[in-house]
């Protein structure tokens, strides 16, 4: 059996994230979804995990979010570097960098990764991607407040279509050993099933999805649709 934890399931999950998990857990059996509310202490605190979620959450919700992450800024570091899967989605990925800045305001991140992130609320950025990743093309959705700055030199995909981390580069999300950060939204995994293919390998199990000839296809419709488009 493995363990996957879907960190502050409570807050994260205003596009839809919870199917995610949802989705990866009806794709294979012997993975169990650990549901970890705001309220209590991460379950990955004191327990072995195999992979841990984190989908996009209220910007409010985000400041309180790291806040109750940063005492266990160095197991979460430690689990990074022993290899332990991360998918972090939406403006999750921002609480790894090392501040968010919000008009005159500075909130401190984990700083995991060399990157920060500027919020603007009366401006928001909404668009579509096609990303490469490996041998995969990844389709990804925004609808944010912020964007990241840095070097990312080890970025999670390159983008063929749409705007990376900010609007001057096409470099998207974070990849590092077994984390994987990303800006687009929503479910992931449901959007990009050779990517959860991807994943139920790392984790070491049967690569079969759920409703996996009707997802491929709806994917593969969706790639040609995003494809056509002039605008992103």
């Amino acid at each position: 059996m493995k363990t996957v934890e879907y960190v502050f399931a409570p807050y994260c999950n205003i596009y839809g994230e919870f199917y995610n998990m949802e989705y990866l857990k009806k794709s294979n059996d012997e993975i169990e979804i650990i549901k970890s509310s705001h309220k209590d202490e991460p379950y990955f605190v004191s327990h072995h995990v195999d992979m841990i979620y984190m989908g996009c959450m209220t910007e409010d919700k985000q400041e309180k979010a790291v806040g109750l992450l940063m005492p266990y800024k160095d197991r979460i570091k430690a689990l990074i570097e022993n290899g332990t899967i991360f998918l972090v989605t939406g403006n999750s990925v921002e609480l790894f960098g090392q501040y968010i800045s919000d008009d005159c305001r500075k909130i401190p991140a984990l700083g995991i990764f060399d990157f920060y992130s500027e919020r603007k609320m009366d401006k928001r950025h909404n668009s579509l991607f096609i990303g490469d990743f490996k041998d995969m093309k990844i389709l990804g959705h925004k609808s944010q407040y912020s964007m990241a700055y840095g070097n990312f030199e080890n970025p999670f995909m390159n983008l063929e279509r749409g705007y990376g981390m900010n609007m001057d580069t096409k470099k998207e999300g974070i990849w590092y050993k077994n984390f994987y950060g990303t800006y687009s939204l929503g479910p992931f995994l449901v959007l990009n099933p050779y990517f959860t293919k991807y994943i139920l390998r790392q984790l070491g199990l049967s690569e079969g999805l759920k409703f996996e000839k009707e997802i491929i296809e709806a994917y593969e419709y969706r790639l040609a649709d995003f494809l056509n488009r002039v605008n992103y």
